[in-house]
């Protein structure tokens, strides 16, 4: 039977991780994700034995081992590459809260809330993104999002032009679909945690009407990260 804790590695390993015949490894620069990985490992296979490192490209990795935890992984998705990941059966059919934390842990790997500002009209622009070489996995997305009921955007290339890089992107966008997200999906990591608050706290924040929060937020998002100016 499939457990939230299986579904949520099934979604990180389709987003940050790596599955080789010798080794599951996922790679993730926040701390708060590599736990929760290791303690849904800890759960779902019972005394398990971590590797832990830097990778070539200076991110950190919690990795694990055994060629029967490697088969648990290939019984939802025979191939864990980007451009071949989809969302598996046993997920599509699982109950909602199954699909919630699904979601939950590809969003925290692959999505990106954000908030910029165009410099000259003094406009928000708001999103939250969904990338993956996978166009089939962003359409099954979309399909479960719309139950929840989030509304998506067309799907559409990052770079339609490259003949190199052929990444999908799934936007969501509007004030309700971005409340919709935070009660019903939401992240864990902690910087898109208050990323997203800084989208929704936007529209309360305009140039237009209330020019003092509007202020206070430019501040509060340099700090947390400086902003973009489109």
């Amino acid at each position: 039977m499939l457990t939230i804790e299986m579904a949520r590695c099934i979604a990180k390993i389709s987003g940050d991780g790596n599955l080789y015949y010798r080794y599951i490894r996922y790679s993730n620069t926040c701390d708060t994700l590599r736990e929760e990985f290791k303690e849904d490992c800890k759960k779902e296979f019972g005394n398990i034995n971590f590797t832990e490192g830097i990778g070539n490209s200076g991110t950190k990795f919690v990795q694990i081992h055994g060629k029967k935890n490697i088969a648990r992984f290939l019984e939802y998705l025979p191939d864990y590459r980007s451009e071949y990941i989809f969302v598996p059966n046993q997920i599509k059919q699982a109950n909602k809260n199954i699909k919630r934390n699904y979601l939950r842990a590809f969003y925290d790997d692959e999505g990106s809330p954000s908030l910029r500002l165009n410099k000259k009209t003094k406009e928000w622009k708001r999103s939250i993104s969904l990338a993956s070489n996978s166009l089939q996995i962003l359409q099954e997305i979309k399909e479960i999002l719309i139950k929840y009921p989030i509304k998506t955007n067309k799907i559409v290339r990052s770079k339609p032009e490259s003949n190199y890089d052929k990444t999908f992107v799934l936007n969501i966008t509007g004030k309700e679909n971005f409340l919709l997200f935070k009660e019903n999906i939401g992240f864990k990591h902690p910087s898109k945690i208050k990323r997203l608050d800084f989208i929704i706290r936007s529209y309360n924040c305009t140039y237009s009407r209330n020019r003092s929060n509007f202020n206070n937020l430019l501040r509060d998002l340099a700090r947390h990260k400086p902003h973009q100016n489109l």
